[in-house]
C-alpha cells in the first residue's frame, strides 16, 4: 500500500481501531491548528489580520487557554478587541434615523446585532479545521474509489458517527450514479448493519438490570452506551 503526503493522515485514522475514523481525522486537525496559531503563527501579520476580522469561538477559546500560552494569547486577543470595538464604534455613530414605531430593521441596534452575531459565529480555527477536513474526506473517497488494500481497509471500519457519516453522504451525492450506487452497498449498508447490532446491544444492557437477568451474560452489551454515544455524536 503505497502512502502519499495527503493519504498518510487518512491511512492512519483507518486504522485506529476504537473510534470513528473521522472523528479521528477532525481531532487531528483541530489539534495542529490550535497548536499553530500558539505557535510562532500569532506573530505572522496575515495570520494576525485573520484573527482580527474573524476571531475564535468559545470552545476554541478556551482550548487555546490551555496551550498555556498566556502572551501569545493576550497578544491575539488584544488586536482582535480592538478591531471589534472600532467596527461597534463605527456602527452606533451612524446617524441614521430609526422608525418611531416599528420593528427598525436597518438602524444602528438591527446593524449592531447583525455584526455581533456574525462575530460570535465566526472562527479562524473552525475555518481551517472545516477546509482541512473536506479535504480528508475527499481523500477518503478517492481511496475508496481506486479499490486494493486502502478501499479493503475502509470495508473493515466499525461504524462512523451520524455527524461525520452525514458529511460524508453530502460529499458522496455529488459523486456519479454507479458509484453512489456502490456507496450505499458498501459504506452505507455496512453501517446500518452496525447501527442494528448496537440498537440489540442497548436492548440488552437495558434488560440486565432487571433482577432475573442478573446472573445472564453481559455479550456485548457492557459497553453499548459508550458505543451509542459515540455514534450519535455524544462525548464519553
Amino acid at each position: 500500500m503505497k502512502e502519499y503526503i495527503h493519504t498518510i493522515p487518512v491511512l492512519e485514522a483507518l486504522r485506529d481501531p476504537k473510534d470513528c475514523a473521522f472523528c479521528v481525522m477532525h481531532n487531528r486537525i483541530e489539534t495542529h491548528a490550535i497548536q499553530f496559531i500558539m505557535g510562532p503563527a500569532y506573530m505572522e501579520d496575515d495570520v494576525r489580520m485573520e484573527t482580527n476580522r474573524i476571531g475564535f469561538c468559545k470552545n476554541h477559546l478556551t482550548r487555546m487557554y490551555e496551550e498555556q500560552n498566556r502572551l501569545g494569547l493576550a497578544l491575539m486577543l488584544h488586536t482582535h478587541m480592538q478591531q471589534l470595538n472600532k467596527d461597534i464604534a463605527a456602527i452606533i455613530s451612524n446617524k441614521q434615523k430609526s422608525p418611531l414605531f416599528g420593528k427598525d430593521t436597518n438602524g444602528p441596534l438591527a446593524k449592531l446585532q447583525s455584526h455581533l452575531e456574525l462575530a460570535a459565529s465566526s472562527c479562524y480555527v473552525c475555518r481551517n479545521v472545516t477546509r482541512n477536513f473536506e479535504l480528508y474526506m475527499g481523500t477518503f473517497l478517492h481511496l475508496w474509489q481506486k479499490g486494493g488494500e486502502e478501499s479493503a481497509l475502509i470495508k473493515d471500519q466499525k461504524g462512523y458517527c451520524l455527524p461525520h457519516f452525514t458529511q460524508l453522504i453530502a460529499a458522496a451525492c455529488k459523486l456519479g450514479r454507479s458509484k453512489r450506487e456502490r456507496f450505499i452497498e458498501e459504506i452505507v449498508q455496512p453501517q446500518m448493519a452496525h447501527m442494528c447490532l448496537l440498537e440489540g446491544d442497548l436492548e440488552w444492557f437495558t434488560l440486565k438490570f432487571d433482577h432475573r437477568n442478573a446472573n445472564e451474560p453481559w455479550k456485548n452489551a457492557k459497553d453499548a452506551l459508550l458505543r451509542a454515544l459515540d455514534i450519535l455524536g455524544g462525548s464519553k
